[in-house]
């Protein structure tokens, strides 16, 4: 990456060379900076707009809610410093027999019949310009959408099987839904790869059209 403070100072060095007054390449350099300076804090807004939207594809809330942009280092990272935000494997039977379950006839527990499979009609969630609105709209839905895929509305024609779930079931081991993969190692390097390229690009063509004004 460029050293922007050289680049501004090899600017007006340039500019000396060139016979301008000290104060005015002074002001010159100022105002080179500051474009600089908008100029990067928008690349690295959209680029944290590109993390979050990620975080939204992968239905990842915790990593959304680290994300953190760095302007010393011109980077997007996560407050733990963790890409992998991977949900462990989540026990839905108790959540499944809260409603709607029904008494054994030998009154040893309850059972309730879950129809499974069939097609969902599930989408993925939309892509939100607000890093808040992604937190709480990934928060909100995660368990509805876990008991979806145990609890799906089968279209007509389609097959439907149907299983009991019961509170002698190990909670452990039965209707569990497995681990979800969320790994944002790749995404956050390809975008990081993105802004360092940026970044060289945006000093140096600033830096030469000031050069070529004057």
């Amino acid at each position: 990456m460029v050293n922007l403070f050289l680049e501004i100072e090899r600017l007006k060095s340039t500019l000396r060379g060139r016979g301008l007054e000290e104060q005015f390449v002074e002001q010159i350099a100022e105002k080179a900076n500051l474009e600089i300076t908008l100029a990067l804090r928008e690349r690295l807004d959209s680029a944290l707009e590109v993390a979050v939207q990620s975080g939204v594809q992968k239905d990842s809330a915790d990593f959304i809610n680290e994300l953190r942009p760095r302007p010393d280092a011109f980077i997007i990272e996560t407050e733990s410093g963790s890409t992998d935000f991977s949900d462990p494997p989540l026990p839905m039977l108790d959540y499944l027999l809260a409603r709607g379950a029904k008494p054994m006839k030998d009154g040893s527990g309850v059972y309730k019949v879950i129809p499974v499979g069939g097609q969902s009609n599930q989408q993925k969630p939309p892509i939100h310009t607000n890093i808040f609105d992604a937190q709480k709209a990934i928060s909100a839905e995660r368990y509805e959408n876990a008991v979806a895929q145990y609890n799906k509305v089968a279209p007509k024609k389609s097959k439907v099987n149907f299983r009991t779930a019961t509170s002698k079931q190990n909670r452990q081991t039965q209707w569990v839904l497995p681990e979800k993969k969320k790994d944002f190692t790749e995404d956050l390097a390809e975008i990081n790869n993105m802004l360092s390229h940026d970044y060289d690009n945006v000093i140096l063509d600033i830096i030469r059209s000031y050069e070529e004004g004057f």
